[in-house]
């Protein structure tokens, strides 16, 4: 969309706290300040992820496979950040953002005991007082969607895999959100490039170098030869050269 970064993006400390506190991971966050910029909070619109993607593509270097692109969509939906009007399909909807103060439950209100004198103390409470007992014990017991679920093993997984190159990153810190927002695919690529740089022995900060690696996709500089250069440079300078070039 057009205008995209005239948009002021009102981030606040309390979006990252709603994260930290929903475990919604680096990717979806970054999704979900894309889509703030989009139009008005609160307000209908109606994105296209392949252009999200496709913007994706120039700060990371790579877009998001497409069955994560559709993860970290529903995690934003199963969080109540989007409310999803109508999908055209899996990569345009209408929606609308929800603004902060929606996704925030309201104060509770001290109620005030209404005493009837002419009641006896042996009457059974009232249907609204019942309702509110029941709601407030069924709160206490949050159970995380599937898309949360699906998340954290997806990050037990990378998690995981480092461990068993002795990489290892503490969940709890906020730079091993960087390691979380790629995908297995390319942390596995980045883990054997590891094994052929000399491992532990060889790098003394595995845990920086294995994000580097993955920010510069440095496995793929040995898949780049000669003949992927003589192809590279075919499709790189113009089909229709003047005769007497």
């Amino acid at each position: 969309m057009k205008n995209t970064l005239k948009i002021n993006l009102p981030w606040t400390e309390e979006h990252e706290a709603y994260c930290y506190k929903h475990h919604i991971p680096p990717a979806a966050k970054i999704l979900w300040q894309w889509l703030m910029r989009q139009g008005q909070i609160a307000s209908e619109i109606e994105p296209d992820l392949s252009e999200f993607n496709a913007w994706v593509a120039k700060t990371r270097g790579k877009p998001y496979a497409h069955n994560y692109l559709k993860k970290i969509f529903e995690i934003l939906v199963s969080c109540r950040v989007l409310q999803v009007i109508k999908r055209y399909c899996w990569k345009i909807t209408k929606l609308l953002v929800r603004p902060l103060s929606w996704l925030n439950p309201p104060k509770k209100r001290r109620e005030k005991k209404l005493y009837n004198h002419n009641s006896s103390y042996d009457s059974p409470p009232s249907n609204d007082i019942s309702a509110e007992q029941g709601l407030n014990s069924s709160s206490n017991s949050i159970t995380p969607t599937t898309a949360e679920f699906e998340e954290l093993e997806r990050q037990h997984e990378i998690l995981t895999a480092c461990a068993e190159y002795e990489i290892y990153f503490d969940p709890n810190k906020r730079t091993t959100r960087n390691l979380l927002e790629f995908d297995i695919e390319d942390v596995r690529n980045a883990l054997k490039h590891f094994v052929k740089r000399g491992g532990n022995q060889a790098i003394n900060n595995p845990q920086g170098w294995l994000i580097n690696c993955l920010r510069n996709c440095y496995w793929q500089d040995e898949t780049f030869g000669l003949s992927a250069f003589i192809e590279t440079l075919k499709s790189w300078f113009p089909s229709n050269l003047p005769r007497d070039y």
